[in-house]
């Protein structure tokens, strides 16, 4: 069956937004106790629909990092199998990538 596939960020990009990226505060009711936030600090600031076979690219976040910096994702490559495959690195202000996924890793699903 012939789908796009969003492959997204490489687990060492995953891995340093887990440790870098500001989360949203967690507050917790005080009647029930339930406990909202702890997620990641990123919006929408683009999308790649027309990258997916049927306009079903994904959309792309930007995160605000404890820093102070904000990383963008972007589309780093779209390979076809079955469908297309879209694999997602980060950006900084100044345009550089960061986390790219190797040619190795690239070429190993072609």
């Amino acid at each position: 069956m012939r789908c796009t596939q969003i492959m997204g960020l490489s687990q060492g990009a995953l891995a340093f937004l887990e440790e870098y990226a500001m989360r949203i505060p967690k507050k917790q009711c005080p009647t029930c106790g339930h406990v909202t936030g702890g997620e990641m600090a990123k919006s929408i600031y683009a999308s790649a629909v027309d990258k997916g076979m049927y306009d079903d690219g994904p959309d792309l976040h930007q995160y605000q990092m404890k820093d102070g910096g904000i990383l963008q994702e972007i589309v780093q490559a779209v390979i076809w199998s079955s469908g297309p495959m879209i694999f997602l690195c980060l950006q900084d202000k100044d345009g550089n990538k960061h986390f790219l996924w190797s040619t190795e890793e690239l070429a190993g699903v072609a």
